[in-house]
């Protein structure tokens, strides 16, 4: 087994047993000022242009494509494609800025399709196959101090949600066995959508900045949801590099598919 099979084995090791793991360096050091700077800078844009038109009518990509070229990264796709299979598309892209002071603490629930809180979701008990891998893209550290996200790991493998309507859990409420994933700027959080997790409190004079980025296997209805629906400009997504226009061929505008048709 050569270097490449043992990282990606340590990341799906600890994705299949406790619904999460952190892989440090995905964005290189001397590139991840530049990708954090055009986040957060065309936030504005983004909410600018979610106002005067359809808030699903741009893919959140298009105003920071800067990040596109890392989101196929060798490394970090392998481990994705281990936990879904070959064939993955990104179903979802957002922004996740936190502000300094953000004082949201906790707010436990799992990702889509296993969010009991919207209509489009799996029913419990949650099928034993992992349907979405949700990934937390750091822009800036993630650290116990500004809001490291919460989860609490092994609960992928749990029949009971936060959200669960009979499962007498406060999702408001600290979780025996939380922890703060934490992380340098650069790193991404990976998580099984099932997993329990949730924002933290943030005293930091400084903002969180992260982008999420959810991936689904080929197989996954994606047509209902307006925000997975979201196009991307076709002048934009020619410029994304061959590996990244696969995840996202499904949602060029004005063009059907080559691949997911």
């Amino acid at each position: 087994m050569d270097t490449l099979d043992r990282t990606t084995d340590k990341y799906v090791t600890q994705l299949e047993r406790e619904g999460w793991c952190v892989m440090e360096g995905v964005i290189p050091a001397d590139e991840v000022d530049a990708v954090r700077e055009e986040v957060e800078t065309s936030e504005p844009s983004y909410k600018k242009f979610s106002e005067e038109h359809d808030r699903w009518s741009k893919n959140v990509i298009a105003f920071f494509p800067s990040l596109a070229p890392h989101l196929s990264n060798k490394r970090f796709l392998n481990v994705v494609k281990a936990m879904l299979g070959p064939q993955v598309r990104i179903s979802q892209t957002e922004y996740k800025i936190r502000p300094p002071h953000y004082e949201l603490n906790r707010a436990y629930h799992s990702d889509f399709p296993h969010d009991l809180k919207q209509p489009w979701h799996v029913n419990q008990p949650f099928p034993k196959a992992v349907l979405g891998i949700t990934t937390l893209w750091m822009l800036t550290p993630f650290t116990t101090e500004n809001g490291g996200t919460w989860v609490v790991p092994g609960t992928h493998a749990s029949p009971k949600n936060p959200r669960g309507e009979n499962d007498g859990i406060d999702e408001f409420a600290p979780i025996p066995g939380e922890l703060q994933a934490t992380g340098n700027a650069g790193s991404v959080l990976m998580m099984d959508s099932r997993i329990w997790h949730s924002n933290a409190a943030s005293p930091s004079e400084k903002p969180r900045t992260a982008v999420v980025v959810r991936y689904a296997p080929w197989w996954l209805n994606l047509e209902f949801f307006g925000v997975n629906q979201a196009p991307i400009p076709a002048d934009v997504f020619d410029i994304f590099p061959e590996e990244t226009k696969l995840l996202y061929d499904h949602r060029v505008e004005g063009r059907e598919s080559k691949i997911w048709a």
